[in-house]
């Protein structure tokens, strides 16, 4: 019997789902029933995006971001991009694994035609936190990758001409997180660009 007993603390830790730290897979320091509110930047060759976002951890497995960003770009032209993602933590003990989900959509309008873009990436994220001490800061590192598929719509004068093209991605980072502030910084290839983008993330969690 006593070896049922020791055997009972390992089983609760390995297979708790631990909501409170249900989105260590994506770099986010926010715990269960949290919400935070994010600046960001990213930067590549050719656009500067700066945009702004909330982030919802509800109490169990499932956490969720909306986001709108200003894509400028190296042609003067600024496009406005609307973003969701949603992900369910599948175990958060030391190390969390997440299988991640979303949608990107973006239209411009130009003279007689418009272009909308739709993203749809899906993945999978791994994650973790190391924590400097009790009650002092927490770096979280994190990877991701998977593949996403975005299609193009081009109106021109009442025709309407779409391409849907298939790509893989990986991003990775980590997020220093103090107190109830945190920053992350990201890199990431798409191959459907063929530049790197880097992105600065601000945070503030309530």
């Amino acid at each position: 019997m006593p070896g049922r007993f020791s055997f009972l603390p390992v089983a609760l830790i390995l297979f708790a789902p631990a909501p409170i730290v249900a989105q260590v897979c994506l770099g986010s320091p926010t715990a269960a029933g949290q919400f935070a509110v994010t600046a960001e930047g990213t930067l590549t060759e050719r656009s500067n995006d700066f945009g702004l976002g909330v982030e919802a951890n509800l109490p169990g497995p499932l956490a969720f971001r909306a986001g709108v960003t200003v894509e400028d770009r190296d042609d003067d032209n600024r496009v406005t991009r609307f973003e969701g993602r949603g992900s369910y933590d599948l175990r958060s003990n030391g190390i969390s694994i997440c299988p991640v989900g979303g949608a990107d959509y973006s239209r411009q309008s130009e003279s007689e035609q418009s272009t909308t873009v739709l993203r749809i990436p899906i993945g999978l994220s791994v994650g973790g936190r190391l924590s400097l001490g009790d009650t002092g800061p927490a770096v979280l590192p994190s990877l991701r990758a998977g593949i996403a598929s975005t299609r193009t719509t081009v109106d021109l004068q009442g025709t309407s001409d779409s391409t849907t093209r298939q790509s893989f991605f990986v991003v990775g980072g980590g997020s220093l997180s103090v107190d109830d502030l945190f920053v992350r910084a990201e890199a990431g290839v798409d191959s459907r660009r063929d530049e790197p983008f880097y992105t600065v993330r601000v945070g503030m969690r309530f």
